[in-house]
């Protein structure tokens, strides 16, 4: 408890500095009519936490390729916090998630008896992940709140259920205690974003959760499937629909469901809100009920989609 207080505290200083000096040295995003923020910002604040969690991670228990995640961390987040300042060709940046990816589940689980085919399509998950969650990053506190309903959500079930590996579950305590402060910071109105800095290596580290989660437990993978479902949704339904009408993918623009339903009511707060509203009302009581086996799995995880996919419909139509 004692570490996590020291890490919170730490992760609020380094944040707030960050806020002050980041300027100086030109990692401030300006509005753009491919952006929804209206005022300069300062970018690239992810690099704060992001640090401290691989710090833990190098330094804590050396389960699970702990040292491995530690400096992909750190290279995912020095790659992000290029980008934001002078900006990266995409496929550079497609390139790297890709070998992230690919070489994660082989040095995670180096004596795994999965086939090489298996690997390489968990790598193509952990290379999807990243670009999904960095997708995602354009709203205020929307991206930091479903990282935290992710990892707060799957540390509790994990702890009073499903694991009995306790460095698994510090994991997820401590990125949700280094990305705390990162949410009180990026609430609407946002005083800072994380950037590509943050949203490179945390998608990459919530993919490494789910790996994690499926291998600790079959239920609780899918549960972590399940709190995933509202980014998985936006993501790929929007990604399906731009190639269909013909669109290139790798093409900045405001075609989620979520900056759909920001331009319609002008805030970033409600959008937000809703997401959180969701994940308690929703996702979490259908991964419990997964993580206890109470009901077909295949039904709880068709339930899981239809707030999301009603969401998408809804920008899609209305909005």
């Amino acid at each position: 408890m004692m570490l996590l207080l020291c890490v919170l505290v730490t992760s609020t200083l380094g944040l707030l500095l960050y806020l002050k000096i980041a300027p100086f040295w030109g990692l401030v995003d300006h509005p753009t009519d491919r952006g929804l923020h209206a005022k300069p910002t300062v970018v690239g604040s992810g690099v704060v936490p992001v640090s401290l969690l691989a710090a833990l991670m190098a330094l804590g228990p050396p389960a699970y390729g702990a040292r491995i995640v530690a400096v992909f961390l750190m290279l995912l987040t020095v790659i992000g916090l290029i980008d934001d300042r002078w900006g990266l060709a995409s496929s550079l940046r497609l390139l790297c998630y890709l070998a992230v990816g690919l070489l994660t589940p082989w040095l995670i689980f180096p004596e795994s008896s999965l086939s090489g085919f298996v690997l390489i399509v968990m790598g193509g998950g952990v290379a999807w992940c990243i670009n999904l969650f960095n997708f995602m990053d354009g709203a205020d506190g929307l991206a930091t709140a479903q990282l935290l309903c992710v990892s707060v959500g799957l540390g509790l079930m994990a702890h009073f259920g499903l694991s009995d590996d306790p460095a698994w579950v510090e994991w997820c305590a401590w990125v949700a205690v280094c990305c705390l402060p990162l949410l009180w910071l990026n609430w609407p109105p946002a005083q800072l974003f994380m950037g590509d800095a943050g949203a490179i290596p945390l998608g990459f580290f919530l993919a490494v959760l789910g790996l994690l989660a499926f291998d600790q437990s079959m239920l609780l993978g899918w549960a972590w499937v399940v709190l995933m479902m509202p980014f998985f949704l936006d993501t790929g339904i929007t990604l399906l629909i731009r190639l269909v009408l013909g669109k290139a993918p790798q093409v900045a623009h405001r075609d989620h469901a979520y900056q759909r339903l920001i331009l319609r009511v002008g805030s970033p707060l409600p959008v937000t809100l809703g997401l959180l509203a969701m994940q308690v009302v929703w996702q979490y009581p259908l991964a419990i009920l997964i993580v206890h086996n109470q009901l077909p799995l295949p039904l709880l995880v068709l339930l899981s989609t239809i707030p999301a996919v009603s969401v998408v419909v809804y920008a899609r139509t209305r909005a």
